[in-house]
């Protein structure tokens, strides 16, 4: 995982380690891989999708800030499930230790790529052939109190969701509640580290 272990050592105080939403968030950070390569995996959920390239306000998947808000994130995924059939799938985004995802990323069939069309009324990707590597752009709204936010990814398998590419994003769209509550579904506290993409670390 692309998660740079010198920026997170430095960035919290012992109070802002404190307010972290994240018990564990300081043993992540000493045994990460210092950068890897771009194009490296971030991220496999396996056999649905892979996600790489992540980058925070246009810079890495780690990154500081003075404030909470918005920041707009963008990453590429591709989803190749052979075994999810005919089923709409979505991959959602949120923070770690929040009840719901934030936002659904990209809604389709099994395989990415293949242009924006219809599915189930909502806008999807459902690509004939080989599943392409789509990039998607979003905003994630973080706390204002100090801390280390991991950005934590999963499957939804619901009706409807979201395609964020540059094409879906051209399309008016809306959010689809059901879609996020997905966050637990069959994981009681949410999406664990494995599924962690980035970190946006609030700083004084």
């Amino acid at each position: 995982m692309k998660i740079v272990a010198i920026a997170l050592a430095l960035a919290l105080t012992p109070a802002a380690a404190q307010a972290s939403p994240s018990a564990n968030w300081e043993s992540r950070v000493q045994t990460a891989a210092p950068a890897a390569v771009q194009n490296a995996i971030d991220i496999e959920e396996s056999p649905r999708f892979k996600i790489r390239n992540v980058r925070i306000d246009g810079q890495s998947d780690v990154v500081k800030v003075k404030k909470g808000g918005s920041y707009r994130v963008s990453l590429d995924v591709l989803h190749d499930c052979s075994i999810c059939g005919n089923a709409v799938n979505q991959v959602i985004v949120g923070l770690a230790g929040q009840d719901r995802a934030q936002v659904s990323v990209w809604n389709g069939k099994q395989r990415s790529g293949g242009g924006a069309k219809t599915v189930n009324g909502a806008v999807a990707e459902d690509n004939p052939g080989a599943a392409q590597w789509v990039t998607v752009e979003f905003d994630l709204v973080v706390p204002a109190e100090l801390g280390a936010y991991p950005i934590r990814a999963r499957y939804a398998q619901a009706y409807k969701g979201r395609l964020l590419t540059a094409e879906g994003r051209a399309i008016p769209q809306q959010e689809y509640p059901e879609t996020l509550g997905w966050w637990k579904v069959d994981r009681p506290t949410g999406p664990d580290a494995k599924s962690t993409i980035g970190y946006i670390i609030v700083v004084p």
